[in-house]
């Protein structure tokens, strides 16, 4: 997919909910697209050039500021974008995820070690405090409660072989955030830098990132500056020994580098480590090829897998609100 075709693709699926960043998307003219062409194609995702975009001073509410943007302040801007990561952090991801961590708690011996790469601020690393509710073709199901406060609740579509409830509290004794840029949320101004990718429209989101933004300093990670694969060693070793590591990537493998992505999973693969992944359909080779054949890359349902283990277990929207199950945890 090129450049042109990527972004009217993401103004398409962005539009219901952010009529802003859907102009944007639609905005791209021949010097913003020679310009994204400066940097690597990991570095070319909508999210992350509007993040830019927008900390250059670019109101996303005038359809026509990107592109005075790229006209005014190209070179800034490319020199910005090629360093800069998306973080955004929507813990509705939690949704899909909340249930694998559940029944790997379950089935282990000893409380979980939480390895989140890419982690931003770390509003992924919560799954213990989320009260999270399926809506089923049955009714409502809590699929698992918060057992302390702070934490936030989520509300998600479920269809087909939807995982049994949790029946005990998922136990984390440890955090460690692996991020280029991890972000101390007790810092200055440190949220007003995470929200700078969210849709000016998603007030509802914020306001849900703020929550969890509350309950993550309650537990706040172990801040590791690095890159993976060169730095995942490094991040699991800082667990301690009487935890069952587990490594968490939620949107994060679309900006590792393919050979860079294969030597992360094949180093999971050599730790003999579990890994709970929601990652965007068909960029993990090894996933995709156990997803079900009817599963349509092309279809915003199936937007993302959710896999556990290097494992396809459901499908579910950009966002983790509507899910697919087709395989038993």
């Amino acid at each position: 997919m090129n450049t042109r075709a990527r972004y009217r693709a993401y103004a398409d699926r962005i539009a219901p909910v952010s009529p802003s960043y859907a102009a944007w998307a639609r905005s791209l003219d021949d010097d913003l697209v020679a310009l994204l062409e400066e940097v690597p194609e990991s570095k070319r995702q909508p999210e992350l050039l509007f993040a830019v975009a927008r900390r250059l001073g670019a109101d996303p509410s005038d359809p026509a500021a990107l592109r005075a943007l790229g006209r005014e302040a190209g070179p800034t801007l490319v020199t910005d974008l090629a360093t800069a990561t998306v973080q955004a952090n929507d813990p509705r991801r939690l949704g899909p995820l909340v249930p694998l961590f559940a029944a790997l708690a379950a089935s282990a011996s000893r409380p979980l070690g939480l390895v989140d790469v890419g982690a931003a601020a770390g509003l992924c690393s919560i799954p213990d405090r989320v009260t999270l509710d399926y809506r089923t073709s049955d009714g409502t199901v809590r699929m698992h409660t918060a057992q302390e406060d702070p934490s936030i609740r989520l509300v998600a579509d479920a269809s087909g072989t939807v995982p049994a409830p949790a029946t005990e509290p998922i136990r984390i004794g440890a955090r460690v955030a692996l991020d280029p840029n991890p972000i101390d949320l007790a810092a200055p101004r440190a949220f007003d830098r995470l929200v700078e990718a969210v849709p000016p429209e998603a007030l509802e989101r914020t306001a849900l990132m703020r929550a969890a933004a509350r309950a993550t300093l309650t537990v706040p990670p172990v801040r590791i500056t690095g890159r993976v694969p060169d730095d995942l060693d490094r991040a699991v070793d800082a667990l301690p020994d009487r935890l069952e590591p587990v490594v968490l990537t939620a949107g994060t493998l679309i900006y590792v580098p393919g050979a860079e992505r294969q030597r992360f999973v094949d180093r999971i693969a050599e730790r003999g480590l579990h890994w709970i992944a929601l990652e965007r359909t068909g960029i993990l080779t090894g996933v995709a090829a156990t997803l079900p054949a009817d599963v349509d890359v092309a279809d915003p349902a199936s937007f993302a897998t959710v896999s556990v283990d290097g494992v396809a277990v459901a499908v579910c929207d950009a966002f983790g609100t509507a899910i697919r199950w087709f395989r038993e945890l």
